[in-house]
């Protein structure tokens, strides 16, 4: 009958362990968040200035663009003339100056100005104008676009509306 006791008792501890170990397991998940690349410009609205009747060429306010991107190697942002300024009448044409400076920035990239100024030359045919800005690494940045309308001698060109369009291009670097 001893037997029989130890054998139940063995039994029992079996039985105790089995419902403690399976009591005690444990399980895991991950979790990963998959961010893709994003780049993105963004133009402020149409400017208009009136000429000050001067032979000093004519500037427009700074135009702030935003540029930001994750791109882990940074970004490449470049402003380009489309053309220079033309009358309405497509008679007269006059030069476009560009020039940018780096505003607010945000995030760890390190902002550098690559071409600070150019300007257009509609007399030897080069009616694209210039200028760039790049970054090391993820960020924003702010960059201040002064366009100008190069006069030379006041008068000597139609009266009426000149226009140009300046085009923003962002690339991952």
């Amino acid at each position: 009958m001893n037997y029989r006791i130890l054998t139940a008792t063995a039994l029992l501890v079996t039985l105790a362990t089995s419902a403690s170990t399976v009591m005690a397991q444990t399980a895991s998940q991950g979790f990963r968040v998959v961010v893709p690349t994003g780049l993105s410009i963004v133009a402020p609205t149409d400017a208009q200035i009136t000429h000050d009747e001067t032979d000093n060429d004519n500037l427009f306010p700074p135009q702030t663009w935003v540029v930001k991107g994750n791109a882990s190697n940074g970004l490449t942002v470049t402003f380009a003339t489309q053309d220079v300024f033309k009358h309405s009448s497509g008679n007269f044409q006059r030069d476009a100056g560009l020039s940018i400076a780096l505003g607010t920035t945000q995030g760890p990239a390190t902002w550098n100005i690559v071409t600070a100024s150019d300007q257009t030359d509609y007399a030897a045919s080069d009616p694209i104008a210039e200028v760039s800005a790049s970054s090391n690494g993820v960020g924003r940045a702010n960059i201040d676009l002064t366009v100008s309308f190069v006069t030379e001698e006041f008068g000597v060109f139609a009266a009426g509306d000149y226009d140009m369009t300046v085009v923003g291009t962002v690339a991952a670097n």
